[in-house]
């Protein structure tokens, strides 16, 4: 559908949390959500997979293997 042609800069509410880096990613997920509550915040681990498409409405966070952020989430 027309889903491919979306990006960030049409999608409401704040985008990108750099200031979560270094945080705990539950604590950071909770965060997001508070922040723009059109998101659900996922978190991952940096190793796992991410699917490719473009969600208006999802942000990974994701983690190392201490549950720490590592980088920047944005929705994506």
């Amino acid at each position: 559908g027309m889903d491919f042609f979306m990006n960030a800069r049409e999608c409401p509410g704040k985008q990108e949390w750099p200031e979560l880096v270094g945080e705990y990613g539950y604590k950071a997920a909770a965060i997001i959500e508070r922040e723009n509550p059109n998101v659900r915040s996922i978190v991952k681990h940096e190793r796992s997979g991410f699917t490719k498409d473009f969600r208006c409405d999802r942000v990974w966070v994701v983690v190392d293997s201490t549950g720490v952020v590592v980088r920047t989430p944005r929705v994506t």
